[in-house]
């Protein structure tokens, strides 16, 4: 079912005024070290001034294009202060991971965590949640709630569209190295996703908080369905493409046999709303493609 917005705005009116950060007026120049956060600024229209391992953009997330006026200002835990500081942000998100820095940051400007994964298991609910937050920190409400909007409309477009087609259970992963996958199932964005729009998981083994397991390609290979379609999303290290291309195990696996592996281009993983839209459109292009 779409998601219902109005018990998401319920639910962040009732959140503490304490919990935001107090401005003047509305934030403009914003530092972002989490890609998820920097993603959802751009696709409300206002990139952040700068964001931690911008030089890895299009590696791991690739869209929304980063636009080029964006600074670097380190990487995770070992940003840069005085680049953070030289861009006079009147706001620095953080994330619980990097909001270590915290003590260091608020000399600088006020902080705002966003937190999409927690013991909920549900990142893409929180993540409309935290989008909502970020227009109203930002002044942009009525962008954020305009591209919300349109965010449930595409979920349910592809959900249409993949209403009359060949619906194969789906198994997603990363690869670690060249004998382990990190692969998601319950609580992970790509989980939500697949709910979303009507798809089956085929992994429903036990997952961990962020929603992967990480298992070898034998135990991979014993539960695989028949019917699986496995994609592996990209970057996949080069070394990695050959030692498969000559392990027994990943040869005479069916989904490999059957011609059902796939690679995906990057998804960001622990994305937010952008994101998961992205990896909507990727599989449901996919699956579109499959003979009937």
């Amino acid at each position: 079912m779409p998601i219902d917005r109005r018990s998401f705005l319920i639910g962040v009116s009732a959140l503490s005024v304490a919990s935001f950060p107090v401005f003047a007026s509305s934030a403009s120049r914003i530092v972002s070290l989490d890609y998820a956060a920097a993603e959802t600024l751009i696709s409300l229209g206002l990139p952040p001034v700068g964001v931690q391992s911008a030089d890895h953009w299009n590696r791991w997330v690739v869209e929304p294009e980063l636009p080029g006026s964006v600074a670097n200002v380190g990487q995770d835990l070992a940003v840069n202060l005085e680049v953070i500081a030289a861009l006079k942000p009147d706001l620095i998100i953080t994330t619980p991971y990097t909001d270590m820095l915290r003590g260091r940051l608020e000399p600088i400007a006020p902080i705002h965590m966003v937190a999409v994964y927690n013991q909920t298991g549900t990142p893409l609910k929180n993540a409309y949640v935290e989008t909502e937050n970020l227009g109203r920190l930002a002044g942009l409400q009525g962008d954020a709630d305009a591209f919300l909007t349109s965010a449930d409309a595409e979920f349910e477009g592809l959900k249409v569209r993949l209403a009359t087609k060949k619906r194969p259970p789906v198994a997603l992963v990363n690869f670690m190295d060249r004998r382990h996958v990190r692969i998601y199932g319950a609580s992970s964005l790509y989980q939500n996703v697949l709910d979303r729009i009507g798809l089956e998981n085929a992994w429903t083994r036990p997952t961990n908080y962020w929603g992967f397991a990480t298992v070898g390609l034998e135990e991979l290979a014993r539960f695989a369905p028949q019917d699986m379609h496995l994609i592996a999303f990209e970057p996949i290290v080069d070394e990695i493409k050959p030692t498969l291309a000559s392990s027994p195990i990943w040869r005479t696996m069916p989904v490999v046999q059957n011609g059902n592996y796939q690679v995906f281009p990057a998804v960001l993983t622990f994305g937010m709303v952008p994101s998961a839209l992205r990896f909507a459109r990727l599989i449901t292009d996919y699956l579109e493609g499959l003979p009937s």
